[in-house]
């Protein structure tokens, strides 16, 4: 097709002023217009949340493909693989419209094409293209093709561990005197014996190497620049100008005060000391030293902390004097911790300055280390051949960078490098993007304020560094700003708008909250104000949960209260009864999974269905699972008491506490600290201290017991893990009992995803039971790499998932729960904080000598010490967290499509006091939105501080007054029909009238058959197979089965034979057939080794009969494509518009040939079958349909009349090629008397 002009920048706004003026419903905004029709140059399209990212992304990719630019030659790079299928899906609907739309022959031809290339385009994750690219590119870095995914973390984390014990004992044996490295291991790990603390700070390294452009380049260039030409003077003079400034300020706030308000307080004891420090900061001026100036502030503080820290308080009973004295009291204490602070940053910088050249030498065997384990642990994998997605990215980095022919295959393949949720890219990927593109056509979609994956090492300063310089004069790239919300009503909008102007700017979030990114309403429907679909910010102030709530909840602030959770079921349940609101219109929102069984069953207990997280539960965490566990543990080492308990308690041995308590008390007298499993041996074998308590019946059950674990402990010597838990199973009947109890299926299902784990573990290059419960209890430690087993679930149910989760979808009505939860920062709680610009900061350990004339005084005490790139990495990270953390609450806002809830939890008089402080250019001062820790106190302050102003969110306390069970009520459930007597509604006229109805259906359904049951895309096996006749065997119509919904288990086969299927040795055929090379005449040697990369079992490649392949090419047909192999052409994808006889309905064909021979005058078609078969005519008849459709594609294709057919048959006792002009002939010999069906050695002509 020839190539159509791209529009230039005034035909686009000639477009925009067409839209503009034209009478469509829904028009394009002009912004979404130039993002779509846009060109020549890089273009990042910053898309607000619901304005249309993806109707843009799809129409560019469309008007791209209609201006005669291939599939093939774009790269779209999405988030998720969910995203790509959608995507996919999208532009193949859309292709379908214009390709039954158009009229222009060779404009069809070229969009079916892209139909046919859909599948095999590079729509998807980076993920994916790196694995093809190191798959095809590989072998120039000296990687096998057949790599695997390390997708398991569990599995990681056992590759890990023993690479860094064999790279930790090497480091260790060839430390010096020094013992620098055990130094080192000490810094991280303090006295303890154990090396988690080092080790972990390892792992946390190779991690954020990983998401590194240049592991390399980073640990040699960026990981000690902190370290590197500190000065310390230039912080201590910082420091100490700060402190000269606060002092100052002190003494103007005390002079005024004892001018003014002051002198109602004459006398009193706290102005001695203001007067005392007036005179210290008197002592002060301009060009003080640094020395006196901290003097100043040691005794400032001195003064403040004496009477117990009242020294500077004012105290009156006199009623008219108590506001004076607190207000007084608030700024005067905000002061002096001020200056406190800045004391104790004095007291730490002396420390620091003082060991300041002791950290550096270990940060650099810490790099060393890291350096050695690193390449230690990927040649581990190079060994085991499977590796992380990271090294798969920086292979295909390393290929692009050293390989130029390669990098310019793909640049200038591709026409545009498109990348979809551009704002949660990491560096990695970003460099990718570079290499693919060549430097003046990408197209980045994005918004930086949903960007939500730093945990990830998404790092959103990429797309907002690019978002600044392109908005300046003469970038190499152009903005576009899609700010119309078509999703939300502007109630919504409004509430975001109001928070985040107010909440967002670039010191404390990153980006400012400006008119670039304000969300407007762009759907007419509803901009239009309805007021009951105002945000409400609902605060519980009750007592509910008060005394359960276990210190660290309260401490993290992670306590969902049941108070909370009625308030929303009471609003559920208004919404429902009052509004009509289906149950699955509804959205909770969570931060974390914490106490989402508190949810369920309060919910349950008020009757409303509700579904976690998708339907999907961490099958490892629930009870069964958890049985089964500890009865692993107690097979592995019955001398642990709690897997033992819990075994002998659990429903395969049922011992009651008595029964418990009784051989408990079976020591041996004199015998201290004897385990449970002794206790036992000791029942059975009467010598315990109390043989008297055990009567004939326990005995019994305890030897049942006993023998059963004994076996069982026998049988995991021997057997696999697959099939030690399969008979625990059987021998106890646990599978069939938890089967039997309520929500049994789901719990069978559990049961069974943990014996495919202990499978899969097996399946890698880790054995044996105790390598498995560490790797398990590992994975419940760290709450990672918790597979999910779907759960069956109710269609209309309300919907609780986690915001992370939420990303991308939207629901009618949202209820943000836990607004009160503490945002955690365990990344800030480590003696290691990394920082991408300047490097990795550390807490050192320093031992400072003890100088005492005492007998038994150590001579030096360890002290650990922030060092100044640490403390700077903290205050970074944690100004990152906090930019997170509001981001995360813009996406849970923007979820919602009508109405909005906030949900938490306070006491309103509390609240009400708190000092929230003054505006600072329109939003929260920076300080307080520093400190603050959650999202409701943002949401509060705001407020609080704004409260003049019109806030488009309704702040209201619910207390428990509110919450009774008569105010909350109950589900409104609409009453079945009334049944009345059958008989008289069966003859009724209105059955009669429906059954007239059905049959005219039916009728209707028979008629229009295919175009009810066939699909609009469709393969030529899925056409073959509908129009089959219906065979007749004795009078008995074979009708084709339902589809039944029976549950399908497929066990692994330990220790059998391999099943072997027809279609698995003809996927690998097919793959041979495409792999041999045809410009040299094939031998078996040739053969073989060709089979040898084909991707199958050797259960399978056994099963290929290549004396059969080899004989093929000794025919006609096969020495012609070995003479003509350069117009040969193998498993060539097509599609084409066909329409049904039946219906006249238009559907697309899509499949892929086994290959043609294109010749000037004709096309050859040929298709290998393996099916067995003792008559070739049954084949034809059977592929006759099948193989017209290929030539009618091929005749359209390449407008030429003549396509001969050939079916290859290899699934006979002989090699046969046979033509489907056979078929047309009408002549039908039998087997024995044409030359056509005999040996390949007289073939048909060709």
């Amino acid at each position: 097709m020839k190539p159509i002009e791209f529009l230039s920048p005034s035909q686009i706004q000639d477009l925009q002023i067409q839209e503009a003026q034209s009478d469509k419903e829904q028009k394009r905004t002009p912004e979404q217009i130039e993002a779509i029709y846009s060109s020549g140059t890089n273009i990042l399209v910053s898309a607000s949340a619901g304005s249309g990212k993806t109707f843009v992304m799809v129409q560019r990719i469309l008007d791209q493909l209609h201006r005669g630019i291939s599939i093939q030659q774009l790269f779209i790079s999405t988030f998720t693989v969910k995203a790509a299928t959608e995507l996919k899906e999208r532009l193949e609907k859309e292709l379908e419209k214009s390709l039954k739309a158009n009229q222009d022959e060779e404009l069809k031809h070229h969009l079916a094409q892209q139909i046919a290339e859909l599948p095999t385009s590079d729509i998807g994750t980076m993920d994916a293209f790196t694995q093809r690219l190191v798959s095809k590119y590989g072998y120039l870095l000296g990687l096998s093709p057949t790599f695997r995914i390390l997708q398991s973390a569990s599995e990681q984390y056992l590759l890990k561990n023993d690479c860094f014990e064999q790279v930790f004992e090497r480091f260790y044996e060839k430390q010096g005197p020094d013992r620098l490295f055990s130094r080192l291991v000490k810094n991280f790990t303090g006295k303890g014996k154990s090396l988690a603390g080092f080790k972990d700070q390892v792992y946390a390294l190779v991690d954020f190497l990983q998401s590194t452009a240049d592991p390399q380049a980073w640990l040699e260039e960026s990981f000690l620049k902190g370290y590197q030409d500190l000065d310390y003077d230039e912080a201590l003079d910082q420091l100490a100008q700060g402190v000269k400034e606060q002092l100052f300020e002190l003494e103007s706030f005390f002079t005024f005060h004892l001018a003014n308000e002051g002198q109602a307080f004459a006398g009193a004891k706290y102005q001695e000391n203001v007067t005392a420090i007036q005179d210290l900061i008197a002592s002060l001026n301009e060009k003080s030293s640094q020395e006196a100036i901290f003097e100043v502030l040691e005794r400032v503080v001195l003064i403040s902390r004496a009477s117990g820290g009242r020294s500077l308080a004012i105290t009156t009973r006199k009623e008219d004097l108590k506001e004076l004295a607190t207000a007084f009291n608030d700024e005067r204490k905000e002061r002096i911790e001020a200056l406190r602070a800045a004391a104790s940053q004095h007291y730490q910088l002396t420390y620091q300055i003082r060991f300041k050249d002791e950290p550096l030498p270990l940060l650099v065997l810490l790099r060393d280390f890291v350096q050695a384990f690193s390449t230690a642990y990927l040649e581990r994998k190079k060994q085991e051949n499977a590796f992380e997605f990271g090294d798969i990215s920086h292979f295909a980095i390393q290929i692009l960078e050293e390989f130029p022919h390669i990098r310019s295959l793909y640049q200038e393949r591709y026409h545009e490098v498109m990348v979809d949720e551009y704002q949660d890219t990491n560096h990695t990927q970003e460099r990718m993007l570079e290499l693919l593109s060549n430097g003046q056509n990408r197209f980045m979609v994005g918004d930086i304020k949903q960007s939500i994956y730093r945990f990830r090492q998404a790092d959103p300063q990429i797309f907002n560094d690019k978002f600044k310089a392109y908005q300046e004069e003469g970038a190499d790239g152009k903005l576009i700003l899609l700010k119309e919300n078509f999703r939300s009503h502007v109630e919504v909008l409004e509430a975001t708008n109001h928070v985040f102007e107010r909440l967002m700017d670039e010191e404390v979030g990153e980006i400012l909250y400006d008119q670039s990114h304000r969300l407007i309403a762009g759907n007419p429907e509803k901009k239009e104000p309805t007021p009951a679909y105002e945000t409400e910010f609902l605060l519980y102030d009750g007592s509910q949960d008060v005394a359960e709530a276990t210190e660290e909840e309260e401490q993290e602030g992670d306590s969902l209260s049941s108070g909370e959770v009625l308030l929303v079921i009471k609003e559920i349940i208004r919404l429902h009864n009052e509004e009509g609101v289906p149950f699955k219109d509804i959205t909770l929102l969570t931060a974390s999974r914490t106490r989402n069984d508190k949810v369920l069953s309060s919910f349950e207990a008020y009757q409303i269905p509700i579904v976690a997280d998708g339907g999907e539960e961490n099958y490892l965490q629930s009870v069964e699972v958890m049985v089964l566990l500890d009865t692993l543990r107690t097979i592995n080492n019955p001398l642990q008491d709690y897997p033992l308990v819990a075994l002998l308690k659990s429903a395969m041995f049922e011992f009651d506490e008595d029964q418990l308590a009784r051989l408990a008390l079976q020591g041996v007298e004199g015998k201290k600290a004897e385990n449970l499993y002794e206790k036992l041996q000791h029942a059975l074998d009467q010598t315990g201290s109390a043989p008297h308590l055990i009567d004939s019946s326990l005995r019994e059950k305890l030897t049942r017991f006993m023998e059963t674990l004994d076996a069982w402990r026998d049988y995991a010597q021997t057997h696999s893990l697959y099939d030690l838990l399969w008979k625990i199973y059987q021998d106890r009947h646990y599978y069939d009992y938890v089967g039997a109890l309520p929500n049994g299926a789901q719990r069978q299902a559990n049961l069974y995803a943990l014996t495919l784990r202990a499978n899969d573990f097996e399946s890698s290059s880790f054995k044996g039971l105790p390598r498995f419960i560490s790797m398990i209890d590992k994975i419940l430690e760290n709450q990672h790499d918790l597979a999910n087993v779907a759960q069956a679930v109710p269609k209309d149910a309300v919907q609780l998932m986690t915001i992370h989760k939420s990303k991308g979808l939207e629901f009618p009505y949202v209820f943000i729960l836990n607004t009160d939860k503490k945002f955690v920062g365990k990344e800030l709680s480590t003696n290691a904080v990394i920082s991408r610009k300047n490097g990795v900061g550390i807490k050192y350990v320093a031992n400072l000598p003890v100088e005492s004339d005492q007998e038994g005084l150590p001579e030096s005490v360890r002290l650990v010490i922030e060092t100044l790139p640490y403390q700077r990495n903290v205050e970074e990270i944690r100004l990152a967290a906090l930019s997170e953390q509001m981001r995360l609450l813009y996406v849970a806002m923007t979820r919602a499509e009508r109405k909005l809830y906030l949900v938490g939890k306070g006491r309103q008089d509390k609240l009400e006091e708190k000092k929230w402080g003054a505006s600072v250019n329109g939003r929260l001062s920076p300080a307080l939105r520093k400190e603050i820790n959650c999202f409701q106190d943002w949401l509060y302050a705001i407020q609080a501080v704004f409260a003049q102003q019109h806030l488009s969110y309704l702040t209201r306390f619910v207390t428990d007054q509110d919450l009774t069970p008569e105010q909350i009520g109950h589900l409104e459930l609409k009453s079945s029909l009334p049944v009345d007597d059958l008989k008289d509604n069966r003859q009724s006229e209105e059955i009669r009238r429906a059954l007239d109805v059905l049959e005219s259906v039916d009728r209707l359904n028979t008629q229009y058959q295919a175009a009810i049951q066939l699909p609009s895309v469709r393969t030529p096996s899925q056409i073959k197979k509908f129009y089959e006749p219906i065979q007749d065997i004795d009078g008995v119509d074979l009708m084709e089965k339902g589809d039944l919904a029976l549950p399908s288990f497929e066990f692994p086969t330990f220790g059998k034979e391999e099943a072997v299927t027809g279609a698995a040795v003809g996927s690998a055929l097919h793959e041979l057939m495409q792999r041999i090379p045809l410009m040299t005449v094939p031998t078996m040697e040739s053969l073989a080794m060709v089979l040898q990369e084909v991707n199958a079992s050797p259960a399978v490649k056994k099963r290929i009969d290549l004396k059969k392949v080899l004989a093929f090419f000794q025919t006609d047909l096969g020495q012609l494509l070995l003479k003509e192999s350069d117009k040969v052409h193998r498993e060539a994808p097509f599609a084409m518009l066909k329409t049904d006889p039946a219906s006249g309905q238009d559907f697309v064909v899509r499949g892929i040939l086994d290959g043609y021979l294109l010749l000037e005058d004709r096309i050859l078609l040929f298709d290998y079958k393996t099916d067995r078969y003792r008559n070739p005519q049954e084949l034809l008849d059977r592929y006759q349909a099948q193989l017209e459709l290929y030539a009618e594609a091929l005749r359209r294709s390449y407008a030429v009349d003549q396509v001969e057919s050939y079916l290859i048959l290899l699934g006979g006792e002989q090699l046969q090629v046979v033509s489907l002009a056979d078929r047309k002939d009408n002549s039908w010999p039998q087997l024995n008397e044409s030359k056509r069906w005999k040996a390949i050695s007289t073939p048909t002509k060709v």
